[in-house]
This record gives structure tokens, sequence and C-alpha cells, in this order.
């Protein structure tokens, strides 16, 4: 065992990610609601599927309260984080047993935007593949869990680079993230190919932050809205018509080599597209 004077590195964790740590284990890991006042804004509120869920006693509360029941032993586990500034960025997978599937077991990745406001988180803006985890649980054929971060606790505050958001703003509205080998959209990396949703389009991006890591990468960390024609496979599982123009949220974290996208993962919220159509096929009657 070492000797001499510790140095408690907690202490030097910046504020943000110290207050997404508490979150992450004693809240999401623990399934521990009386630590919400401790961690979080009372005003609190999440940006996912097009949804605006605010207010930490009530709506998000409720929301994440379901899904606990469902899954009582749902896990949180981290693959790929930074911090910059008040904010986090950050790649996950939420994973656990249903209780209304007779035990079937899933695993959904999520990328997020967690930001703070006077020490307490107060907004997240996220994208969680729904759509995967509902084909998991109907086939009971699980994804595996991708591998955690070996230190997200670690990070420092990284420094904000607009050339890399820049580049990654271009990279999506010229739709190149689509035909990208080096980017796992969803649960491609499982499924063997990338699932035809939305043909290229537009993306209008919502929120984006960025940070240079100390090896002369950098991560960005996006959430955006796409919106174009709907592919005529994705049309005929929802029952709605081929090429009509839609739009669906998605949420990704890149990482960025000598100023070129090189890796990452994007989320796209197939499941919420998927209930609008069929909810529009069920109004008209078709």
């Amino acid at each position: 065992m070492p000797t001499g004077d510790a140095v408690d590195s907690h202490g030097l964790q910046p504020p943000a990610l110290a207050i997404f740590r508490r979150y992450v284990t004693e809240f999401v890991n623990r399934h521990d609601f009386s630590v919400l006042p401790r961690i979080m804004q009372p005003d609190y509120t999440l940006h996912t599927s097009g949804l605006r869920i605010q207010g930490r006693d009530g709506p998000y509360r409720n929301a994440v309260a379901r899904q606990m029941e469902q899954f009582p032993g749902l896990q949180f586990t981290l693959h790929r984080l930074f911090v910059t500034g008040d904010a986090v960025g950050v790649h996950f997978t939420e994973h656990g047993a249903s209780r209304l599937h007779g035990g079937a077991r899933a695993a959904w990745p999520s990328i997020a935007i967690y930001e703070s406001r006077d020490g307490l988180l107060a907004q997240c803006m996220i994208e969680q593949d729904y759509y995967s985890r509902r084909r998991q649980l109907a086939s009971r054929a699980p994804v595996a869990v991708a591998a955690p971060a070996i230190a997200p606790w670690d990070e420092t505050d990284a420094e904000t680079d607009p050339a890399a958001e820049a580049a990654v703003t271009a990279w999506l509205q010229a739709g190149r993230w689509l035909e990208s080998r080096d980017i796992d959209i969803d649960d491609s990396g499982a499924m063997g190919a990338i699932e035809a949703v939305l043909d290229h389009g537009d993306v209008a991006l919502t929120r984006m932050i960025s940070g240079r890591t100390r090896s002369g990468e950098s991560h960005v960390v996006f959430h955006a809205l796409q919106s174009g024609p709907v592919s005529p496979a994705f049309a005929a599982a929802a029952g709605g018509r081929a090429g009509e123009a839609a739009s669906l949220h998605l949420s990704g974290f890149v990482t960025l080599r000598d100023g070129r996208v090189a890796e990452g993962n994007i989320i796209r919220d197939r499941w919420g597209l998927f209930r609008r159509l069929a909810n529009s096929n069920d109004r008209h009657g078709a």
C-alpha cells in the first residue's frame, strides 16, 4: 500500500462531472429517488423524442419511476464521456430485465448532453434506442453491452473546439454520416447493417458541445433533427406511406482526428417515428 499523504482526486473533478457522477452512482444505479433534491434543479428538464419533460419531482420522476418499475435491475454503463464547462457529453447503455416481458433482457444505447446550473443538473438532451429495446424484448435476444469506460470520473475540463463543431455540422448537413463506415448508427453493429429510415434530407442542430483532448483528438456530442422522406421498408413496417415527409431526432458522439470524423456513434429516435407513422395511419383509416 502507498504511504504518505493521499490526495483526494474527487475534489479535483470539474463540478459538472462531479454532479453527473452522483446522478449515475447514487440515483440511476441505486434507484434512490431520495437523492434527487441534492443533485437536480427543481425545474430539471428532459428533452427526448421531441418531448419536453419538465419538473424534477413531477413529470420527470414519474417517467423514470415507470422505467425502473419495468426494469427493477436497471443499470447504466458508461462508454465514453467528456466534460466542458457546465456540460457533460456521454455515450452509455442502459440494460436490464423487463418485468412486463417475462424477464426478457435488453440493452439500449443512449447519447446525451447533461447540463448543470449552480452545481445541480438542470437539463438533459438525449436520444435512446427504444426501437432496438423493443426488438430485443420481443425476440428475447439481447445485444451485448459495449466495454465500459476505463476511468470516466478522472476526466478533466476540456477546451471547446469550434473548428471541430464546424466540421461535424458540415458532415451532418452533407449526409456523410449515413455513408461512413466508421460510425455505428443505432444497433447497426449488432444487426450488421444500418436500417434505412429517412433519406438524407436535412439535419438541423439543436445543441452541440465539443472538447479537445490532451492527445490532440476532439470529441463532439450533438442533438439534432433530421427531416426527409420515409424509406419504403420503414414505412411498410410502421404502416405509413413510403416517401412521405417526416422527421426524427438523433444524437451523436463522434471523435475527430486531423479535423475529420474518425469514429463514433449516432442514435436515431426510430421508435418515436414508428409510433407517429402508425398513429397517422390509424387516424386516416389506411
